[in-house]
Formats: C-alpha cells, structure tokens, sequence
C-alpha cells in the first residue's frame, strides 16, 4: 500500500466511514456525510506524501535479529526501489492508470486555481491576500456558503494548489512547468 492511490482509497474509506453518522446541510437540504467526507478523505491521502521514515525503513521483528544474514538483503531492497517496476497484475495496472489520470487532474486543477489567481490579480484584490493569506480560507467559506459549486471548485483547486506549493510570494500562482 505504498502508492498515493491506496492511500487516498484508504482516506476516502475511513472518510465515508466518519461521514455515514453525519449529514451535511447546505442550501435548506442535508446529504450524507459520507458523501462528502470520502472525496475530501481521497483527496488528503492523495496528498499526504509517502517518504516518511516509518515507510522506506526496513521491516524487523524479534523472530529476525539483525546481523550478518540481514545485510545482503537491503542492498537488494533498495536495487529492487531503484528500478522501474513494470505492474505485474490487474490491479497494479489500474493502479498506474489511474495515477496518472489523477497526476493530470492536478495539473488541470492547478491550471484552474491559476486562472482563479489571475481574475483575483486584475479585479486588485491580490495585494489583499499577499498580506493576509488567511483571507483565501474565508474566500473559500464564503463561496460555500453562498454558490456552493464554485466554492466545491475553489476549495479542490486550492487544495491540488497547496500540492504545487503556492505562496504569496508568488502571488499563490503556481509555476507548472516544473514537476510537483
């Protein structure tokens, strides 16, 4: 379970899971939690990065004590890593297709959140938000609170944004020609 699309089908569970005792109410009607709080779920662990110690460590236990048998082991360990893994099965497949179709739909929604920065830029509100980036947040809120499909589409661009690691420095536009 090591890839972005496991994880953010493992998020996207436990969101379901969390929303299924809850609603959502929004425009005088309610839905479930569930469908809300999966998508929300898959999006965060698509974006929670895999290089944490506890995942490239090696695996021990007190059956296997560390010593002369354990060390040939790591070099090919890290030779397998190294190497491009062509998907063995079915699922390992899908998996790399749909890794790339969601690597796509962040450019794309990096290019919208662009978009959304520039028309922020000409009507001269951005000097606003440079100062005070916390104002992207009520930004977001007040969009979904008054048109909720534009504050949907303003809170998943920010958050394929934060993914591309805008700042104000740049005036919250991300740089797309270099890889994220």
């Amino acid at each position: 379970m090591q890839g972005s699309l496991m994880r953010g089908l493992l998020f996207g569970v436990a969101g379901s899971i969390v929303g299924f005792g809850m609603g959502v109410a929004a425009f005088g009607a309610a839905v479930n939690g569930a469908v809300v709080f999966g998508p929300i779920g898959f999006i965060i662990g698509w974006l929670v990065p895999s290089g944490s110690p506890a995942a490239t460590a090696p695996l021990t236990s007190p059956m296997v004590a560390p010593g002369p048998a354990a060390e040939p082991m790591v070099p090919q360990a890290e030779a397998l890593r190294a190497e491009p893994t062509i998907p063995r099965g079915e699922f390992q497949r899908l998996e790399a297709s749909l890794n790339e179709m969601v690597s796509i739909a962040g450019r794309v929604a990096a290019s919208i959140w662009n978009m959304q920065m520039k028309s922020l830029i000409a009507v001269g509100v951005m000097p606003f938000l440079v100062q005070r980036p916390w104002l992207l947040f009520a930004i977001a809120f007040a969009l979904l609170a008054v048109v909720f499909p534009l504050g949907v589409v303003f809170t998943v661009t920010g958050m394929a944004a934060m993914h591309f690691d805008c700042k104000s420095e740049d005036r919250f536009l991300i740089d797309l020609s270099r890889k994220a």
